[in-house]
């Protein structure tokens, strides 16, 4: 006989219906993995030997607190469109009991912390321009998908490099550190260590000692993405870096070269505005200071102009007076020439007497008889000297 599956579970729906241990029951056991959700909280209940989900509203209990150990009465409930089973809490009371697992998380988070592998004076800068990414995740999961698509979108050049690992069960935790060191002897930029949400108990392996200490040693910047935004790891806190999602971690290690260059584009061009303005403003200012330099030149030149206009006007009149008072001084030797001027004298009635030795000056000069010249006004006479008498003294 050939059933769909619809009908397939309708019949399991049918059995758990019908069983009277199913339909009101109480269950002791720790709470993990707490959701909030709309109407109330969505969590796990586990023993060592497994774990059922369970969901409350929120009016019947108080919030389920993770590592607690609580009694849930209710009924299970087989869901027909997921296949699913769920322990559907009419009521949740807690013990004064906590849960091993918890205890031991939480023993194990505050030696390390004491250690000082969460001390966030040690982590490392991470890279916002990773060349070479080192991954340590599952290779068939999302994680990896994920980191991929969204690396090689925002920057192309990104070389991705995948130590593929068993995320949880047996051998997984070994596997993880011996992925971490293997990228710390590498020449990779970062490391991103990953895989997809889970319950605390598929998330266990990242609470590892192992895998916690790896991180903690790794000389490269490791960048923890694990799980979704409400689930916590040790391995979160020992990272240098903690991504709510794997795409998230691939975007803190990555460029958004697209973005960039629209970003750049812009600094340019405010760049060349600025440059623009500034040579507007210089140019302005030149051709002002070039009209202030002129009107000073013009200025200068004008006082220069009127130096020069009023030293020519002193050296013309210090020529004027100068040549007047030479006028003066020459009219005077004119006059005083023409006074000596023996021509002048000449014309008053003098004359002038020479002979064979000169000018005659002296009768002792000539003797009686001699002959000598007259030189008189208008020509000369030759004469003869008959009588000659010395003045009395």
């Amino acid at each position: 006989m050939t059933i769909t599956v619809t009908q397939l579970n309708n019949y399991i729906r049918g059995l758990f219906e019908m069983d009277g241990v199913l339909g009101e029951l109480s269950v002791c056991g720790e709470i993990t993995n707490v959701k909030r959700a709309r109407e109330g909280w969505y969590f796990s209940l586990k023993d060592d030997g497994g774990a059922i989900n369970c969901f409350c509203y929120g009016s019947n209990a108080n919030e389920p607190v993770t590592g607690t150990v609580a009694v849930v009465e209710g009924n299970v409930n087989y869901f027909v469109r997921t296949g699913s089973v769920s322990l559907f809490a009419r009521r949740v009371t807690a013990t004064t009991n906590t849960g091993a697992a918890y205890l031991k998380f939480i023993e194990l988070k505050e030696k390390l912390q004491k250690e000082g592998l969460f001390d966030e004076d040690r982590k490392k800068q991470v890279p916002h321009c990773a060349r070479k990414i080192g991954i340590v995740t599952s290779e068939t999961g999302a994680v990896i998908r994920d980191i991929h698509d969204v690396s090689l979108r925002r920057q192309p050049f990104t070389n991705l490099i995948l130590y593929p690992v068993k995320v949880q069960g047996v051998g997984a935790e070994q596997e993880i550190a011996e992925g971490i060191a293997y990228f710390n002897n590498s020449d990779v930029d970062v490391v991103i260590v990953g895989r997809g949400g889970g319950s605390n108990e598929d998330l266990s392996v990242f609470n590892s000692e192992t895998v916690v200490r790896a991180v903690a040693n790794c000389n490269k910047p490791v960048v923890s993405a694990v799980g979704h935004g409400i689930d916590f790891t040790l391995c979160d806190f020992a990272a240098d870096k903690r991504a709510v999602t794997p795409s998230e971690a691939a975007e803190f290690v990555t460029l958004d070269v697209e973005r960039e260059k629209v970003r750049l584009r812009a600094y340019l061009d405010k760049i060349s505005s600025n440059i623009s303005s500034k040579l507007d403003q210089n140019k302005q200012r030149i051709v002002y200071d070039c009209k202030v330099l002129q009107m000073g030149i013009d200025k200068r030149l004008g006082v220069m102009q009127n130096r020069v206009v009023q030293c020519l006007s002193d050296i013309e009149n210090s020529a004027k007076h100068k040549y007047e008072q030479i006028s003066v001084r020459l009219d005077k030797t004119a006059n005083k020439l023409s006074t000596l001027n023996p021509a002048s004298i000449l014309k008053r009635g003098y004359g002038y007497v020479s002979a064979e030795n000169g000018v005659v000056k002296s009768v002792n000069q000539v003797k009686v008889g001699s002959n000598v010249q007259i030189q008189l006004q208008d020509g000369k006479l030759d004469a003869t000297v008959t009588r000659k008498e010395a003045n009395k003294k």
